[in-house]
């Protein structure tokens, strides 16, 4: 009978050798070891040779991105934050993100989660069920319960006060931090490896939403999330195979923290090179790209949910969704001139969508859809406020995916 010349390749194969090879990727404390020092994309690459493999790059990805023995240091039950963040929309970014994504460990760092307006009380009443203390700057009073109301209105007006217009202290807190309403630090002592450690979590108020703060951080490296369930990075090729960052200009963060970050590894550029405007799509940067979180530029390791209590509708008449609402926001790394000629400095760019119809703000990349968006929002805000309160109000979230869908603005009928 006729074989191919592949057919007759495996037939020729030295059994030795594949027998070799099943013991290899069949035997997890093997293959981890070999596993672990490879970047995610090589990790993607190998898993495509064949299905042996493949299995064994699945296993190991389901013990190296384990979300809850990573949140295990922090939060005695994992699953309880996690449903808080699947109730919420809080979100973890900063280094304990980075770190998860990296395969990582800093003894030094904290957890810095970012909360949405309104859900404030909820995550700090939480962080107190869980014998965590809470420290105030110089800016804030002893106890957090006198600073936060429980009883947030989103129904009302949600435009943001010029800055010319705050009192002195709030200005202060405006040039320390950017796009975030309020920082508060919780710390816990606990014992690991027989050693006492103080624990440090960071509940970051976001004025507008999370993803509006993240992306005036001060670098790339930093700009990954982590949902209820998924991870995130925003610029994966850039960050963990080229270890290389982007300065974002403007960013308030002190020197130290960027410097903090190079002397970890990373290269950092304060202008786009050459190559990244005259290749874009090829850049790890992506230069002039409209984004979104999620897309297909971004890496995302999706985690397992079991035992998380998944989101509930806003309220009765609302329809439930359960996407994380940082999903649904998007922005475009634009280039902008600098000083020095043939060269362009990186500005983060998006459009705020904040109305009373949706519970959550929005950032949307594409002008023309986020005016569509406004638009339609408007429509319907002055349908409600003329008809229902607060107490029957309902919330027009679960249609941002479809307006998204939305390419131009006269496909709005």
């Amino acid at each position: 009978m006729w074989k191919s010349r592949a057919a007759r390749q495996v037939a020729q194969r030295p059994p030795q050798r594949a027998s070799r090879m099943k013991h290899v990727f069949s035997n997890a404390p093997i293959y981890d070891s070999i596993f672990r020092n490879l970047s995610p994309r090589t990790l993607v690459r190998l898993s495509r040779t064949c299905h042996m493999i493949h299995e064994a790059v699945t296993r190991f990805c389901q013990r190296a991105y384990n979300i809850n023995r990573h949140l295990s240091r922090y939060f005695p039950d994992p699953l309880s934050f996690r449903s808080l963040q699947a109730r919420t929309g809080l979100i973890i970014s900063g280094s304990s993100a980075l770190q998860f994504l990296d395969r990582s460990f800093y003894p030094e760092s904290d957890l810095d989660i970012y909360c949405h307006p309104g859900h404030v009380y909820e995550v700090l009443e939480w962080m107190d069920s869980f014998g965590y203390r809470f420290e105030p700057h110089k800016y804030q009073e002893a106890g957090w319960r006198t600073q936060v109301s429980a009883d947030w209105d989103g129904t009302v007006s949600r435009m943001r006060v010029p800055w010319h217009y705050l009192e002195e202290e709030d200005r202060l807190r405006s040039t320390r931090y950017s796009n975030i309403a309020e920082v508060y630090t919780f710390k816990r002592l606990v014992v690991i490896d027989e050693e006492c450690v103080e624990l440090q979590v960071q509940v970051i108020e976001a004025i507008n939403n999370p993803i509006d703060t993240i992306m005036k951080y001060h670098s790339t490296c930093v700009m990954n999330i982590i949902t209820f369930d998924a991870a995130y990075s925003f610029y994966p090729i850039a960050t963990f195979e080229d270890r290389s960052a982007l300065k974002i200009p403007g960013s308030r963060h002190r020197p130290d923290v960027l410097a903090k970050y190079i002397k970890r590894g990373w290269r950092v550029y304060s202008l786009f090179r050459p190559g990244d405007l005259a290749r874009p799509h090829e850049s790890p940067f992506l230069p002039n790209i409209t984004r979104w979180v999620g897309d297909r530029h971004c890496w995302t390791v999706p985690l397992d949910t079991s035992g998380v209590e998944l989101r509930r509708a806003l309220s009765p008449p609302s329809e439930q969704f359960s996407w994380d609402p940082s999903t649904q926001s998007g922005w475009t790394l634009l280039t902008k001139p600098s000083s020095l000629a043939n060269f362009s400095e990186p500005k983060m760019d998006a459009n705020l969508v904040a109305t009373t119809i949706f519970r959550y703000s929005y950032m949307i990349p594409s002008q023309s859809l986020s005016l569509a968006i406004r638009g339609w929002a408007c429509s319907q805000a002055k349908l409600y406020h003329g008809l229902v309160t607060r107490r029957d109000w309902t919330w027009f979230d679960a249609e941002i995916p479809r307006l998204r869908e939305l390419t131009d603005v006269e496909q709005v009928t």
